[in-house]
């Protein structure tokens, strides 16, 4: 199972309109471990969040909150490896689940 899982990674990774990184563990704690959300540009460039929990989902349009998570996205981007590098660890990870 863990296999096809990164194998289907690796394989979305490389569509054009997919960026997928990947945060070492030797990064130690950092801004993402707060819970998954998504930071998107509308077609009349506004930026809109949405921000998932255990319990609830949550869209978010106000300017300083988006403003908010797009820097927390900056700084876990800065953390993480190279989409290059991401891609060929979710590869070598694929290759070890035998």
């Amino acid at each position: 199972m863990m296999r096809e899982q990164c194998e289907r990674l690796a394989e979305q990774a490389t569509l054009p309109n997919v960026s997928l990184f990947v945060v070492p563990a030797d990064v130690g704690m950092y801004p993402g471990l707060g819970g998954p959300f998504t930071v998107a540009e509308m077609p009349d460039g506004a930026r809109v969040a949405h921000v998932d929990s255990q319990a609830q989902a949550q869209l978010i349009d106000k300017v300083a909150d988006v403003a908010t998570l797009g820097r927390r996205w900056e700084r876990i981007r800065d953390g993480a490896l190279s989409r290059a590098q991401s891609l060929n660890l979710i590869r070598e990870a694929a290759a070890s689940w035998t």
